[in-house]
């Protein structure tokens, strides 16, 4: 399974032919390549996939934020920060308190805490790494996103994200089983917890 595959999958969801490649001059090649990539960030922000989840300890820098004793590099992959932790918190607790800013080498984490770690859900494009209920998610959230371009029925948009929320909550449920943790949230639970703009 690769990208093409995943955006076979999609246009098949619309009833549009397969392409062979995203670079051949057709209208859903472009289609694909505009949003394919866009579609893949947004699902996997949406949730810490445990197959895309990251663990790192963060690159201190040297200039020192007024209103804060440390700034650390934001890491470069990152497309949804989890946690911030150290020796002493395992989740870094919001009365201590860090800030996510912009400066001229990229983004960058202030906070009062030493020596820190991040857990973030990475940008994972290796299709080979995708769990098969995220693929399955991406092809119609990837058709929802194609859907009027290609085929100008207005109504084919929110079937596509209807069937994408039902196969990510889904495919979020089983992803929370296979963490085999001692206070597992309830598969009732996913859905309030996930819900929203997806």
């Amino acid at each position: 399974m690769d990208k093409i595959d995943v955006c076979n999958m999609a246009l098949s969801r619309i009833g549009i032919d397969n392409i062979e490649a995203l670079t051949e001059p057709s209208e859903p090649a472009r289609a694909c390549s505009q949003f394919y990539d866009h579609c893949r960030r947004v699902v996997l922000r949406k949730y810490p996939w445990t197959w895309a989840t990251r663990r790192v300890k963060l690159a201190e820098l040297t200039d020192k934020p007024q209103g804060f004793s440390y700034a650390y590099r934001y890491p470069a992959s990152c497309v949804a920060l989890r946690k911030l932790y150290n020796a002493y918190f395992d989740n870094i607790p919001a009365y201590t308190g860090y800030q996510i800013v912009s400066d001229k080498e990229g983004r960058a984490i202030y906070t009062n805490v030493a020596n820190v770690s991040a857990e973030y859900t990475a940008d994972i494009d290796d299709t080979g790494l995708f769990d098969e209920q995220f693929i399955e998610a991406l092809s119609w959230k990837l058709a929802g996103a194609i859907a009027f371009k290609l085929t100008g029925n207005a109504q084919l948009p929110g079937y596509c994200d209807e069937q994408y929320m039902a196969l990510f909550l889904d495919a979020a449920a089983n992803n929370e089983d296979e963490q085999n943790m001692r206070d597992k949230e309830p598969y009732t639970l996913i859905a309030a917890r996930f819900g929203g703009d997806f």
